[in-house]
């Protein structure tokens, strides 16, 4: 049975958590027999904590720059926190789940990412490996993964990755039927924040095209080079949806939001 991967970013987050409609949703997935994986964000609680902490957040297209004191705390609120937190509230909804991170059974392996050749933004990664045997197991034992993007470098170094870069490896990987980015936007517009000029659909050959061109400077930056890494590894659909299509966007390829494809 193929898969589909679902990644859920912090800022549709209410507070670390699914909101009612995603729950909804991913019940029902769940419950149809579909083989998920929830990878999930967490950058605005990263943030407050950070700031409780007195460090102030710096951002490169997208990515987090992260010293080792801001591994700390990445590490601790999108493994110790959030991620615990959404295994719970799935639970809950009667939906069994198990949290993982990329440091759980070899799940993910990071490498530095480096920036005109130098580690500029610290301990952020880029997936070298990935090892699926830990979500096979979760689905054998009808389990729900729910991955945080925190990996370890071959030397065992925790590094930071960027959820939607680890959900497109995963996607990539297994190889996934699809993948469903959802976030607090209701896909990928020609004139942001015109909700109104979502595009409906765009081939990889355009995306790459505007990837080239005129590569987005916030954090659909990683989606879309994401999407593009998944399209060419053989997933065929990523969907780009905002919370309240995560339903729609896991079976059909129409409505609202953005299909890419092949």
């Amino acid at each position: 049975m193929t898969a589909i991967v679902v990644k859920y970013g912090g800022a549709a987050m209410d507070g670390g958590r699914l909101s009612a409609t995603a729950m909804r949703d991913l019940t029902v997935l769940a419950r149809g027999g579909r083989r998920l994986v929830l990878v999930h964000g967490g950058g605005r609680e990263v943030t407050e904590e950070a700031a409780r902490r007195g460090l102030a957040p710096r951002f490169v297209d997208g990515l987090r720059v992260t010293d080792p004191e801001m591994m700390d705390v990445v590490r601790m609120v999108l493994v110790g926190r959030i991620n615990k937190d959404l295994v719970g509230q799935l639970r809950r909804a009667g939906v069994p789940a198990i949290g993982l991170s990329g440091e759980d059974a070899g799940l993910l392996t990071a490498r530095t990412l480096l920036v005109d050749g130098v580690p500029r933004l610290g301990r952020v990664g880029e997936v070298a490996a990935v090892d699926t045997k830990a979500l096979t197991m979760a689905w054998d034992a009808g389990l729900l993964p729910v991955v945080a993007g925190v990996a370890p470098d071959a030397a065992g170094l925790p590094h930071n990755l960027n959820a939607d870069t680890a959900a497109a490896a995963l996607a990539a990987a297994l190889p996934a039927e699809r993948l469903v980015y959802v976030s607090d936007v209701e896909g990928l517009m020609a004139d942001p924040p015109d909700p109104a000029s979502v595009i409906p659909r765009m081939a990889s050959a355009d995306l790459a095209a505007l990837l080239r061109d005129r590569p987005p400077r916030d954090g659909m930056l990683p989606k879309l080079s994401g999407a593009l890494t998944a399209l060419r590894s053989g997933v065929p659909i990523v969907r780009l949806v905002g919370d309240h299509a995560l339903l729609s966007a896991s079976t059909t390829d129409t409505g609202r939001g953005t299909t890419l494809h092949v």
